[in-house]
């Protein structure tokens, strides 16, 4: 096994010092009236959350999952709600409604029915006339309350259940976050 001469073993160590000194930062600590890039959550009350309303078809902006059933396409808004779309003729899609559920993200159908998250809920609805949505059951706290977003690496302001359920993150400038994920 060669040894390396002292002159290079001193220059290596020098050399890791000064990166161990100058590669990383020691003072983590947020200046408190610093303001930097983050993510601030948007509340509802668990009331507006919990009422579903069948709307005239709405526009796609942050379009998710897309399910496929029979004719249909059921395309979630994310965190807003659910887009049915008659797909028979795939040349020309109609649009038929909007079903507002808000804080949804996933969804699944079986039947007749459509389920979805409702913020902390787990809905089912009857989507026989998609014209017309019903909610057939509820199983109220079925999900952990949304206490950070599903982004990692991000600084975010704290989510306070107090002030309602959230259901969706937004960017913003805040001052001394002091949540990180």
């Amino acid at each position: 096994m060669k040894q390396l001469s002292p002159s290079v073993f001193h220059q290596l160590t020098v050399s890791l010092l000064l990166l161990a000194a100058f590669g990383c930062e020691t003072n983590t600590e947020v200046d408190s009236a610093q303001q930097i890039q983050g993510l601030r959550p948007v509340y509802a009350s668990y009331e507006e959350v919990r009422t579903i309303q069948t709307l005239e078809p709405q526009p796609l902006k942050n379009p998710g999952k897309i399910y496929i059933k029979g004719g249909f396409l059921f395309i979630n808004e994310q965190g807003k709600g659910v887009h049915i779309i008659d797909n028979s003729n795939p040349a020309k899609p109609q649009k038929i409604s909007f079903v507002s559920v808000p804080g949804s993200i996933d969804m699944a159908v079986k039947d007749q029915v459509l389920y979805v998250d409702n913020s902390v809920d787990l809905v089912a609805l009857d989507i026989a006339d998609p014209r017309q949505v019903t909610v057939l059951k509820r199983i109220k706290d079925a999900y952990p309350y949304p206490s950070y977003p599903q982004q990692r690496g991000v600084r975010f302001e704290c989510a306070d259940p107090e002030k309602g359920v959230v259901i969706r993150w937004e960017t913003a400038l805040l001052t001394n976050p002091k949540c990180y994920r």
